[in-house]
Parts: C-alpha cells; sequence; structure tokens
C-alpha cells in the first residue's frame, strides 16, 4: 500500500522540467524584461522631460524678455512731455486737441510703433475724457466706438491696475490680441490721471514659441487662470485648459522652475511639462504624447517579447524531446532494478549502455553491480557451509577453555595445602609467602571488571612487596594511602605493580633495594599516588626523553604484534607494549619506573633476577622448617648474572625477541587514559642519578569519575 501511494505521488521529469523552465527560466526573464522597459521608459522619459524642459524655460525666458523690452518702449510716452499736456486737467479746444493728437500720433506713437509688427493699436486715455488712439497697423476696418467704449472701463479700473500690467486677451475686429497697459503720473497733481493702453498681436508670440520648439513639441501659454493666451490651434486661443491639468499645476509648489506631470486625453496619455513665469505669472508648457517618446521603445519590446516567447517554445521542445529520451532509459533501468530485487540476478542490458552520458555510465555501473552481487551470493553460499564448520570448532575451543580453567584451581589447591603444611610446622614465613602468592594469582586469574578500587590494588601490592620484603631483609616499605580514598577512588587493574616492579629490576640493577615508597595525595582535580625508590635515577637528558614520551602517548595507539588485541568498552583496555623508542633506551635502562616489561621482574611467573646468598633468608634454627627457596618454575631457568639481559622498554628481551607477557610502564599510562582521559595518568616526578626517582599516577577524584 505505501508503495502505491509513494508512486502516485511521484512527479515525472517531463513536470518537472516543465516547472523548472516556467518558474526558472521564463518567469525570470519576463520579470527581468517588465523591470528593464519600466527601467527604460523612466530613463527615457526623464531624458525627454530633461531636453524639453530646457526649451520650455528659454521660451520663458524670451517671453520675459519681450515684456520687459515692451515695458521699456513705453518709458518715452510716459515721460514725454506731449502726455504731460493731454493729463491736464483743464480740456482744451478743438484746434489744440488736434494738434496735439498729430504730435502724440507722430512723434510719440510713431516712435514706439516704427520697426516692431507686433503692435496693433496705442491709445492714450485719460481721465480729462480725452482719447487719443491709433489703429493705423490694423488689418481691417475696426469699429472706433467699441475700442473707446472699452478704454474707457479699462480707465474706471486705474486705481486697481499695477504700474505695468498684462490686461489679458481681448479682440480688436475678429483678431485675438493681448493688451498691455501702463499708468501715466501726472507732474502737476502727482496723481495717475490716465493709461498707455496697447494692443498686441500673437505674431512674436508665436514666433518665440516656434523658434524655440523647432517643431518638436507643441508650446502653449495660459493665464494664471487656464486661459490660452496663445496655442498652436488657433481655435483653441482664448479657451481655457482643462480643470485637471489646471489643478495639477496649481498643486505644485509655486517656483519658477520648471515640472511635469502625465494626463490621459482621448489621443492616449501626454506628458505635460511647464513652467511658471515669474514676469508674467503666465504658465508656458507643452503636450508631448508618450508614443513620441517611448513609441520605438514599445516596438522594442513587442519584438523582444514575440522572440522571447518563440526561443521559449524551442527550448521547450527542445528540453521535453531530451527529457523523453532520460524517462524512457530510467524506466527501463527501474524495471531491471525490479527484477534484480525478487532475486533474478541475470538480467541482460541492451544499447542503452552503450550510451555516452550519464545515463549510459549509470547502466553500467549496474550491470557491474549486479555482477558483484551474484558473485557475493555464491560466495555468502559458500559463506553458510564454513559457518557450519566454524560453529563445530567453537564448541571444541569451548571444550578446550573449560579444561583450561582446571589448572589455575589446581595451582589455588596446591598453594592452601603448602600453607596449611607451613602452619602445621609452625614456619610463618612460608605461610605468609603461600598466602600473598594465591593472592597475587587470584587477583591476576581474576574474571573481575578492569576498574577496581585503590584499596583492592593497594592489597595486591601489599602481597606483592610482602613476598620482596622476604627475600630482600633490607628492604623498607612505605604504603601510606588514607582510609577514606582507598574505598572511593577508581583505578585500572594491575595499575601500581608494573611500577614497583621496575623499580627492582631497574632501579636498583647491580645493588640492593632498600626503599619503596607508595603514598597516596589528593589534589584539587586528581587523586595523586607517588611510587619512589632509592635507586640508581637517570640522566636530565634520559628523563626528558621520558618526559616526552609520556606526553606523546594517547589512547588511540595500535596494540603491537604479540601484544592483547582490541576491546570493548567493557573490557579491560589492552597491553601496548612497543612504545618506547630507540632514544628512550637509555631512559628505560636508567630510571626506575621506566620498564614496558613488568613481568620480566621479580612478578608470579616471570623469571627473577638472580639473587644472591646474603639476599637469601637466613636458615632458621633447629627445629623450625628449612628457610624458602625463590619461586622457580621449571620453564625459566636461571641464568647467571653475567648473561643475564633484563627485558628492555618495550617489555621483550633483545637476545631472543620473545613477548614476556608484562604490562609495561607505556601500557598502565595508555590504559589509564583510555578509561578515565587524557589529564590522567603517569607522570614523571623527579629522578636523578644516584637519588632515585618518583612517578606519579594521577586517578580521578570520586565526584569527577
Amino acid at each position: 500500500m505505501k508503495t502505491r501511494n509513494s508512486q502516485r505521488k511521484i512527479v515525472s521529469i517531463h513536470r518537472r522540467l516543465f516547472i523548472l523552465i516556467i518558474f526558472f527560466i521564463a518567469l525570470p526573464v519576463l520579470v527581468m524584461g517588465w523591470l528593464w522597459y519600466e527601467s527604460s521608459t523612466r530613463t527615457i522619459e526623464q531624458s525627454a522631460i530633461e531636453t524639453n524642459r530646457r526649451f520650455i524655460e528659454q521660451t520663458g525666458k524670451n517671453l520675459d524678455l519681450y515684456i520687459k523690452n515692451l515695458e521699456n518702449s513705453t518709458y518715452p510716452i510716459v515721460t514725454s512731455p506731449l502726455t504731460q499736456q493731454f493729463l491736464a486737467p483743464a480740456l482744451p479746444s478743438a484746434y489744440p486737441y488736434y494738434q496735439l493728437t498729430e504730435k502724440v500720433e507722430n512723434d510719440l506713437f510713431a516712435q514706439m510703433i516704427y520697426g516692431r509688427s507686433d503692435i496693433v493699436g496705442i491709445s492714450l486715455v485719460g481721465k480729462n475724457s480725452l482719447q487719443i488712439t491709433d489703429f493705423s497697423e490694423a488689418k481691417e476696418i475696426l469699429d472706433m466706438n467699441t475700442i473707446r467704449s472699452r478704454n474707457a472701463d479699462l480707465l474706471k479700473r486705474l486705481d486697481t491696475l499695477g504700474n505695468f500690467e498684462i490686461l489679458g486677451l481681448n479682440r480688436v475686429g475678429s483678431s485675438p490680441v493681448l493688451t498691455v497697459a501702463r499708468k501715466l503720473h501726472s507732474s502737476s497733481t502727482y496723481l495717475y490721471e490716465g493709461l498707455l493702453i496697447v494692443d498686441l498681436n500673437l505674431e512674436q508670440i508665436e514666433n518665440i514659441c516656434k523658434d524655440e520648439s523647432k517643431g518638436s513639441f507643441s508650446t502653449w501659454i495660459s493665464s494664471a487662470d487656464g486661459e490660452l493666451v496663445y496655442h498652436p490651434d488657433a481655435w483653441k486661443i482664448g479657451t481655457h485648459i482643462s480643470g485637471e491639468q489646471l489643478m495639477q499645476i496649481q498643486g505644485k509648489e509655486p517656483a519658477s522652475a520648471s515640472a511635469s506631470f502625465r494626463t490621459g486625453t482621448p489621443q492616449g496619455e501626454e506628458l505635460v511639462i511647464y513652467e511658471t513665469s515669474r514676469v508674467t505669472d503666465w504658465i508656458v508648457g507643452a503636450n508631448i504624447p508618450m508614443k513620441t517618446i517611448i513609441g520605438d521603445l514599445i516596438r522594442l519590446r513587442n519584438i523582444s517579447l514575440a522572440a522571447a516567447l518563440l526561443l521559449f517554445l524551442i527550448a521547450l521542445s527542445i528540453v521535453g524531446g531530451y527529457s523523453l529520451s532520460i524517462t524512457r532509459s530510467l524506466t527501463y533501468l527501474q524495471r531491471l532494478m525490479a527484477k534484480v530485487e525478487n532475486g533474478d540476478f541475470n538480467v541482460r542490458l541492451t544499447s542503452t549502455r552503450e550510451r555516452k552520458d550519464e545515463i549510459g555510465l549509470v547502466f553500467r555501473s549496474f550491470s557491474k553491480m549486479v555482477s558483484e552481487l551474484n558473485r557475493l551470493v555464491r560466495e555468502v553460499h559458500s559463506s553458510k557451509l564454513k559457518e557450519q564448520e566454524l560453529i563445530i570448532k567453537q564448541k571444541e575451543s569451548a571444550l578446550q577453555s573449560m579444561q583450561a580453567h582446571i589448572n589455575p584451581h589446581f595451582l589455588y589447591n596446591s598453594l592452601e595445602i603448602i600453607n596449611s603444611h607451613a602452619i602445621l610446622e609452625n614456619n610463618r614465613s612460608i605461610s605468609k609467602m603461600t598466602a600473598a602468592l594465591a593472592h597475587i594469582f587470584r587477583y591476576n586469574t581474576g574474571n573481575a571488571g578492569p576498574l577496581v578500587s585503590l584499596g583492592e590494588e593497594t592489597a595486591h601490592i601489599r602481597s606483592y612487596l610482602e613476598i620482596q620484603t622476604s627475600r630482600f631483609r633490607n628492604l623498607q616499605v612505605e604504603i601510606d594511602v588514607e582510609e577514606p580514598w582507598v574505598r572511593t577512588v577508581p583505578a585500572v587493574r594491575l595499575t601500581l605493580q608494573p611500577l614497583v616492579e621496575n623499580a627492582f629490576i631497574h632501579g636498583y640493577r647491580d645493588k640492593k633495594p632498600t626503599y619503596i615508597g607508595i603514598i597516596g595525595k589528593p589534589r584539587e582535580t586528581y587523586y595523586a599516588v607517588e611510587i619512589s625508590d632509592r635507586g640508581r635515577g637517570m640522566s636530565a637528558d634520559a628523563a626528558g626523553r621520558l618526559i616526552s614520551l609520556l606526553a606523546g602517548v594517547t589512547g588511540e595507539g595500535p596494540s603491537e604484534p604479540g601484544g592483547a588485541a582490541p576491546v570493548g568498552p567493557g573490557e579491560a583496555p589492552p597491553a601496548v607494549p612497543g612504545r618506547a623508542s630507540a632514544a628512550a633506551g637509555e631512559a628505560a635502562a636508567a630510571s626506575a619506573g621506566r620498564g614496558a616489561g613488568a613481568s620480566a621482574g621479580n612478578g608470579p611467573g616471570a623469571a627473577p633476577a638472580p639473587v644472591s646468598d646474603a639476599e637469601m633468608p637466613q636458615r632458621p634454627a633447629a627445629g623450625s622448617a628449612p628457610a624458602s627457596l625463590p619461586l622457580r618454575g621449571p620453564e625459566t631457568p636461571q641464568r647467571p648474572a653475567a648473561e643475564r639481559t633484563w627485558p628492555d622498554a618495550s617489555g621483550t628481551r633483545p637476545d631472543d625477541g620473545v613477548r614476556q607477557g608484562g604490562i609495561g610502564l607505556l601500557n598502565v599510562h595508555q590504559r589509564i587514559r583510555l578509561t578515565f582521559g587524557e589529564e590522567y595518568g603517569v607522570f614523571l616526578l623527579s629522578s636523578s642519578p644516584g637519588a632515585g626517582t618518583c612517578f606519579e599516577i594521577r586517578l580521578p577524584l570520586p565526584h569527577t569519575n
């Protein structure tokens, strides 16, 4: 059921590739294309705005200059005596009025109109109800009464007008004109007594707008309230711009700097660029259709989209065909794997394995795997037959192991019989040595775990030293391990005996043992057991090499040939002989506690050192049991002292290279580190020639165990 559900949830490679193309190729390309289009549109729009804004600004400046020049051209009329005569309150008679009119028209008006084609007419209007007008440049017959009436109306607004003010758009006849008025000041009354009214055609303004735009866009001019003063379309002159555009313009911050915005029209979206003049308060603007700005870009975008769509379809067809070839091969491989799952290893591959791509490599690897599986199945079948034979051999080995356990029991019983006879004969020395030897054998051959308490180790070393004190009468033994720590401090089995044996073998070589000290001292982070002797000691160079050797020992060293095999976490750490290098040979020979062959000393089952007569116990008095001789196995004959070669630092005899089965100093150091950590182990505290050697065994405190 689970297999069917998993098959239903499988997404085909076709679909995955389609999804990958859509989401990781097509969609990113579309998004990037859209972002490119938007960015390009903004860039081109900003470029167009900046370019056309300069034209608009220049148009506004030219218009301001045009109005300024017009204002300056009115100064001669304002300051002329004829104007002051015209503004006099007393009305002149008909003939003087006629003369004044002729002089004004010929001297003042003609001077201003001369060289200017934009002036349609000039009017002098005074509060004395006099008017002098000149519309000789008009291109049609005008109704002067209408003009005089208009002038009279403007005079009524004299107090509300500025010194020079553009009155806006008017009509003279059928033509639109721009009317400008300037106040006339009377030198007699010091009041404004009249107006100079100038009507201008729009030809000059049109020329200014066309010169600056150069036909690239259409410039329009409107008053502050939106009335169009000029527009390229003549029928729009005098109308108002749309309310939406006026609100956009009036909503901007008032400044002469130009601005722009977009607006919609029936013909499409347009970009409006405008500038407000500080001189005339006119709005100079231009409407530029967006299609003229980004028309080429839109065409390029459409071409790019079409090309991208075509490429996408081509890529989809190519990838689809390639994925179909992949899925066919994988489906075929799936069928072959199903046969192998059912135990059929005789599958045969077709021409698919001849492909030169990864699919062919997979098929070739599958063929090799099936062949290897077929071979392994045959080997497993044959190994089962060998396993049956191995089971029979294991049963035979178990029987031999049971027989091997009989020997230690026989040895213990023999020692008990010797002890009983010694007690009956009242020979306490033999009884004590026999009891100590039996305790040592039981401790060494027992089935206890690798961890013991420090008290058990101390009891074991007491039995060992009890035998040694019987051998060496002048040997002084000092064991000082306080009672609370004996029961709580953990130790590794056979930790103390190898170091004490090395003291006898190396420290007291060629001299009689005099002192062995075992002192326990609790430290801040560990419990220290110091083992010291008063033997030969070693040189500073040998001590340095030994310290370096101990520092280099970790809990990861492999066992040397002849040593114990690797063990599991619940077993005792293996002995690792052969750690001592040739550079440490001198330290091994000269130092107490620096040897590897613990069993090469005077421990049970090992070849003892040569014993002189002085070292032998004295024969007891008459009636007592004979003095005990050194224990000597029949398989370890004594050799003369001159021929004796003690084990070297690796625990082997250099003459025959045979492993003696001892536990060396480096082995003890490694086993402690394996069990408790790198901060524990055996450390050399002090050693000097003739002053002896002192080692320190660091064990964990109870609360850190």
